[in-house]
């Protein structure tokens, strides 16, 4: 007499481990073409970082932070309370070891391949992310018409020149307004406008948020399922894997995706990746049904501060702490932002202004780790985007599906292995 046979799990069985706009983009694509997939996080999806970020389509961004210049000015950063930029002297010690990994990918050679690495996702960043949201239904909550950023000083317009000149030789292109023509964009603006440029390629969307949303109904009506629950271990198992929740539950894979952000330090290590994730906390403050009459973002030279214009009302974003995971909010910070709004629009009214922190997960190269493991388990990784989640959602998503599948991505996955660390 026979035995009871086994029965074998499908072959086209993905978990996705991370329900943000990574994690929720990757997901929908693999179930659009006809895998099963579980998309598993601890949240509803879509609230975690994804929910408060700037709305920015930022494919400008191709210089990595860990920079020659942000290195010389490291000191300034821990003693400046109103810096952009601002280590917690609570979590100084903490990080210094990722400081050093920081430090040493800031050298030239080093942040040229950083330079390099994100330009190619970058380049097809904003058309993949208008066709993933075609495929959900939502193409309209996308808007690539550039951005205007605003030199407050005369003294900053020769190093405002120097960044554009610089970003034009990478393919970034922007154009520079008479001061007349882009006072006319910003309604109510009472700061000086000694120069202004706009970024044609760039773009954002009405609500992160819905973003979010989009994906996760697209990846319902492919099939998908979402389980709100925090995975705390996965295990290999068979031809497969096994993940266990912390109410007890488990999910069977045949390919596991992390992309969960800031939080997939613990589950890469058991995976057998080691990898130096930290994060670096945003904030912003949302005023609610406000609208200025801004058709595009608007981003300050020197302050280093955007404002988005959006369905839920004007957003500003400012400022990268590094104050890990246990720190409370700084609430100096938004009162910074707060400063800001007033100095650049003070007709705007703060009554009502909600306040938001979220961790966007970062490693000291400033480049994410992304593609399948490098031992050629059927485990991939997608995190580590750090302020570029939204923008590189999508693109993220192809290389993913395209990895998961054996098909080339058309992107070299070398300097976002794991192993590079």
């Amino acid at each position: 007499m026979r035995g009871k046979q086994i029965p074998r799990l499908r072959p086209d069985t993905a978990l996705v481990v991370g329900g943000g706009a990574i994690g929720l983009a990757c997901a929908f694509a693999l179930a659009r073409e006809g895998r099963r997939v579980t998309l598993v996080d601890r949240d509803e999806p879509g609230r975690g970082t994804s929910f408060g970020n700037a709305g920015h389509v930022a494919t400008e961004s191709v210089f990595p932070l860990a920079s020659p210049e942000v290195v010389r000015g490291a000191l300034g950063y821990l003693l400046d309370r109103d810096g952009a930029l601002r280590i917690r002297p609570a979590y100084a010690l903490q990080i210094l070891p990722w400081l050093v990994r920081f430090a040493w990918a800031a050298r030239g050679s080093s942040f040229a391949r950083g330079v390099a690495a994100i330009a190619a996702l970058q380049r097809t960043a904003a058309r993949d992310l208008a066709e993933l949201l075609e495929h959900a239904g939502e193409r309209a909550l996308l808007h690539l018409d550039g951005h205007l950023v605003l030199v407050e000083r005369a003294g900053s317009l020769q190093a405002a020149r120097a960044e554009v000149e610089a970003l034009a030789r990478h393919g970034v292109h922007a154009d520079w307004l008479p001061k007349a023509e882009a006072a006319a964009l910003v309604p109510g603006l009472a700061a000086p406008i000694e120069g202004a440029w706009h970024y044609r390629d760039t773009g954002h969307v009405d609500d992160p948020y819905a973003v979010s949303q989009a994906f996760e109904r697209g990846l319902r009506a492919a099939g998908g399922d979402v389980i709100q629950a925090e995975v705390v271990a996965i295990e290999g198992k068979g031809e497969g894997f096994t993940a266990r929740t912390s109410d007890g539950r488990t999910i069977d894979a045949t390919h596991v995706v992390l992309a969960c952000g800031a939080w997939s330090k613990p589950l890469a290590a058991q995976l057998g990746y080691r990898v130096p994730l930290d994060t670096e906390r945003g904030y912003h403050l949302t005023l609610p049904g406000v609208s200025p009459g801004l058709r595009i973002p608007v981003a300050s030279f020197e302050r280093k501060a955007i404002m988005t214009p959006m369905s839920v009302g004007l957003r500003m974003t400012s400022t990268v702490e590094f104050g890990g995971l246990d720190l409370p909010p700084d609430p100096h910070r938004w009162e910074l932002i707060e400063r800001h709004l007033k100095a650049l629009v003070p007709s705007l009214s703060t009554q009502g202004a909600t306040r938001w922190m979220g961790y966007r997960p970062s490693l000291p190269d400033h480049l994410p780790v992304l593609g399948r493991v490098p031992d050629g388990r059927n485990v991939f990784f997608a995190f580590g985007h750090q302020h570029l989640g939204l923008t590189l959602a999508a693109v993220t998503a192809r290389v993913i599906v395209d990895s998961v599948a054996g098909r080339d991505p058309g992107v070299d996955l070398a300097p976002y292995s794991p192993a590079r660390f």
